[in-house]
């Protein structure tokens, strides 16, 4: 009987070494494809990233654009209302003698 047992108790090793083999491998390829996975996820991230990052400088950059091009509009506008603009000399010269010479 104790053969018996002992050949009982190897055949449940064996068994239990083969399951182990079976769960290792089973490891592997779970850990292989959660590797696919999360490669494609990070490739799809920085694609989608990338395009956002694209969008957004090129709202920035025409945003730039249209301020510098109104700012320098207006500072065109307010040059050509000086230029325009009536000038009294003699009122001038009144304020600044009286002013300086008071």
């Amino acid at each position: 009987m104790a053969a018996e047992e002992i050949d009982v108790i190897r055949h449940l090793i064996d068994v239990e070494r083969e399951a182990s083999g079976v769960v290792l491998e089973a490891q592997k390829k779970a850990d292989a494809l959660i590797n696919d996975a999360r490669a494609k996820a990070d490739g799809e991230f920085h694609k989608s990233y990338s395009k956002l990052v694209e969008e957004t400088e090129a709202e920035e950059n025409s945003a730039r654009e249209k301020i510098i091009s109104e700012h320098n509009s207006e500072v065109e506008n307010y040059k050509e209302n000086l230029k325009v603009a009536e000038k009294n000399q003699a009122a001038f010269n009144s304020l600044m003698d009286s002013i300086l010479f008071a």
